[in-house]
Formats: C-alpha cells, structure tokens, sequence
C-alpha cells in the first residue's frame, strides 16, 4: 500500500513557490512541469493551500505566493490542508472480516486505539517539520546541479 502522494506534490509546490515567487510568475502550468503532474491536479492543491490561507494565487497575470513564512509553516498544516480527515484513514481498516471468526469480529476494536497513537505520534511528527527545514534541506543539497530552469 502507498500513502496519497498529494501532501508530497503540495510541498514540492511550496518548496519551488518559495524559491521562486520573486523570480518568475509560478502558475499551475510551471508547477506541473516541475512536479511531472498535470495542471489540474496542482491547480486542485494549489485551491487547499489557498482556502487554508497558506498561498495567494492571483488568477491571470499574477501566479502564486507564499503568505507565511517558512520558519511557521508545518508540514502537518499542509498534511492537513490537503487531506483534513487523513490521519483518520492513515491505516484503513480491511473490509470484510469475517463476522464468525471470533478475531474478525474484534478486529477493529482490538486495532482502534493503537491506530489512533499512530496516527497522534504522525501528527507529532510533522508538526516538528517547517517548510523552512525543507528549504534548508533543498539549499544543502544545492551541490548537486540540475540543467532545470523555470
């Protein structure tokens, strides 16, 4: 099973918005290119991060931006623009047990409050990562040349 890529390709966006909104216009368009998603899809993240007042896009002439800073700006908040109910679904429960099976009919029970420890020490995690450890995890490994220009 894969976790839901769309809070990486939000902080891929975040990354590149903060990089470069005072160099080029960042629309939905360089993002994908950036991202190798298409446009919709960023257009559709790019929505959450502004309803959860993390980006400005100014629609036709001006492109994206950042309206917080780096240094205050979690991943966690951007898990949860992105997914809101995701921690709930971190680790989904099977469908079918088996109601005569004297485990299946347990099983959710039995896993409910370790998945939730989960999910709070995920939570707890993220909430200890800023977008500005990310750039300055981007910038570290700047060594490395890329023939990409936006």
């Amino acid at each position: 099973m894969r976790l839901n890529t769309k809070c990486s390709i939000a902080l891929h966006c975040l990354v590149f918005i903060a990089e470069y909104e005072n160099k080029v216009k960042v629309t939905s368009e360089l993002l994908a290119k950036s991202t190798g998603c298409n446009s919709a899809a960023i257009r559709s993240i790019l929505n959450s991060l502004q309803k959860a007042d993390i980006i400005s896009v100014v629609r036709g002439i001006g492109g994206a931006y950042l309206n917080r800073d780096p240094q205050s700006l979690t991943v966690w908040e951007v898990y949860h623009a992105i997914e809101p109910d995701g921690l709930e679904h971190f680790i989904g429960f099977h469908p079918n047990p088996s109601e005569k099976c004297p485990v299946g009919r347990r099983i959710e029970a039995v896993l409910k409050m370790p998945y939730k420890e989960i999910g709070a020490a995920v939570r707890e995690a993220m909430e200890g990562i800023t977008l500005q450890q990310l750039l300055d995890y981007y910038h570290d490994n700047d060594q490395v040349k890329f023939d990409y220009e936006p």
